[in-house]
């Protein structure tokens, strides 16, 4: 009995070896950004649940900022630092009667009342808080209002309030859903690594 092994077995076994190296990095960097978007929708609704931010609004401020590559598997969410408008937070402006009052069409407070403060929700699992102190100002060339408080007797003495940014609701949730990141990075691995092997075959 013979055994004859020639240059096309080699070239054959090379040929195989770097299919598998090329699935095996499509399929890498394709799970963590598979998972990513998925941890990223999670992560949004977990934000949610913790404070009374729209949708949309966390959508846009929770953002994959690097997606993985075949050179660098690894995806990156960044929630925006910037302190989140208190005005966000569900404010309504308050008012009280008051006789020969104006009202204010800006700040939807009614001729004949006066303003009363500002009521806000920012944590989901809490009620209002009624702030009496404060009043809602438009914003110059935005359209849109803040939350403001007197810090003194002039006309500028005024203080823009926030309510905690998005990334630091983040950071305070991110951790819980970590166990599932690495479960699912597992199914999503093996589901892509099959399927680039398959493609590899087709090769």
């Amino acid at each position: 009995m013979s055994l004859t092994i020639d240059r096309r077995q080699f070239s054959q076994a090379r040929k195989f070896l770097q299919g598998t190296v090329r699935a095996a990095e499509r399929a890498q960097f394709r799970a963590v950004n598979r998972v990513a978007s998925k941890y990223r929708t999670a992560a949004s609704k977990a934000v949610r649940e913790q404070v009374r931010l729209p949708a949309a609004y966390v959508n846009q401020n929770l953002t994959i900022t690097q997606k993985a590559t075949a050179k660098n598997p690894e995806a990156v969410i960044s929630g925006r630092k910037r302190p989140t408008r208190l005005a966000r937070y569900g404010s309504k402006q308050m008012a009280r009667a008051a006789a020969g009052a104006r009202g204010d069409g800006v700040r939807a407070i009614a001729p004949g009342r006066k303003q009363a403060g500002v009521s806000v929700a920012v944590r989901r699992a809490g009620g209002r808080k009624k702030m009496r102190k404060a009043f809602m100002v438009p914003l110059q060339g935005s359209g849109q209002m803040g939350v403001f408080v007197r810090t003194g007797p002039g006309r500028k003495d005024i203080k823009h309030l926030y309510g905690p940014s998005v990334d630091q609701v983040f950071r305070g949730v991110r951790d819980d859903l970590r166990p599932d990141i690495r479960r699912n990075l597992v199914t999503e691995y093996k589901s892509q690594l099959a399927y680039a092997n398959q493609q590899e075959n087709k090769r």
